[in-house]
């Protein structure tokens, strides 16, 4: 049977809004959406450590036939966009840019810019400074 932990966590109202967002959009629950978020993040961890260490030869050509691919992929897009009309490509390109700028601007209204590092400042206070020692 599975042993469950629980971790108390404090989260800032930037990492609320995300929380709140993948409620929302995906139906997750604040657990699910931090439970998946960590496995996510593990395995991609590990991956990418794996292969930055690994001195595998395997690993090395797969690389190579990636990047040969993506040549290829590369080549037949622009061969591709030499055939369709300028109409046609203009149109598409509205419909993906208007597509990103809706993404971009909910990821906009979570993340908040502008915030100050460090500790707030407390308020002086007032009245006479104590002389106690």
């Amino acid at each position: 049977m599975t042993e469950w932990h629980t971790v108390p966590a404090k989260f800032t109202t930037e990492e609320k809004k995300i929380l709140d967002a993948l409620r929302d959009v995906y139906g997750l629950s604040h657990n699910q959406s931090l439970r998946k978020g960590l496995e996510i993040f593990a395995r991609f961890l590990i991956l990418a450590e794996y292969y930055a260490t690994a001195d595998s030869k395997t690993l090395q050509k797969i690389g190579r036939v990636g990047k040969k691919y993506i040549k290829m992929m590369n080549n037949d897009t622009k061969k591709i966009l030499e055939k369709t009309p300028t109409e046609q490509q203009e149109a598409e390109y509205e419909k993906f840019s208007s597509g990103v700028t809706k993404i971009l601007t909910q990821f906009d209204n979570i993340f908040i810019q502008n915030r100050k590092k460090g500790r707030k400042k407390l308020p002086k206070k007032k009245g006479r400074p104590s002389t106690r020692l």
